[in-house]
């Protein structure tokens, strides 16, 4: 568990924030509910956060929280909660996408929220070491991927990877990307080259939104 997961004395006390607020931030949907996590230890049961996602969070808000109200916040954070109506003609413009995402554009505006996010995957890719026609994989997996998994990409993984396929006289790399979880098992004779956290692109597409909008 350590290095993955944080207990909650430790989460105040990194951050300063009391009980009472990390419970107020939960009710207001700031916090996902799936975030506590209940775990027996040898003092009996205590509640545990993903460490990064939990720390990364209550940052962004106390960054915020004098600018926005709580329900403001939510609306930016909480990925249950999605712009709908967004239509996008300036994707670079968005710092998740940026320059990195230019080659990935198939149209010249009116990018749904979805679309964004696809590019902001592909964006990610790039800056993490992926070729661009390997990240394009990705772009495409998201643009085909039904709006309906994409409201509840708690714990959700973009995935890039690859394959060596050998025959008679020939061998070739073949890469591919997947939506998957932390426990997917591939094959094998596959090789995992980038994990995105899908939860976390889409909320920083959805701060940078709140921001330019």
């Amino acid at each position: 568990m350590a290095g993955q997961f944080i207990s909650k004395k430790e989460v105040l006390r990194l951050t300063g924030i009391s009980y009472g607020q990390l419970y107020r931030w939960k009710r207001k949907g700031l916090i996902p509910e799936a975030w506590f996590i209940r775990k027996t230890t040898p003092t009996g049961q205590e509640t545990f956060f993903p460490k990064e996602k939990i720390l990364e969070r209550i940052r962004r808000i106390q960054e915020l929280k004098g600018e926005r109200s709580l329900d403001e916040l939510a609306a930016l954070l909480s990925p249950e909660v999605r712009p709908e109506a967004v239509r996008w003609d300036d994707p670079v413009s968005l710092p998740p996408i940026g320059r990195e995402g230019k080659g990935f554009l198939w149209k010249e505006g009116g990018y749904t929220f979805a679309e964004l996010l696809a590019l902001a995957c592909g964006a990610e890719a790039v800056r993490r070491g992926a070729h661009p026609g390997e990240a394009k994989l990705l772009v495409e997996l998201l643009r085909k991927t039904p709006e309906e998994v994409l409201k509840a990409p708690s714990g959700l993984l973009c995935i890039l990877a690859e394959k060596e396929v050998a025959g008679e006289g020939l061998a070739l790399r073949v890469s591919f990307a997947l939506l998957g979880r932390e426990s997917l098992q591939l094959d094998p004779g596959c090789r995992v080259q980038l994990r995105l956290d899908l939860e976390k692109l889409l909320e920083r597409l959805k701060f940078s939104l709140g921001e330019v909008g």
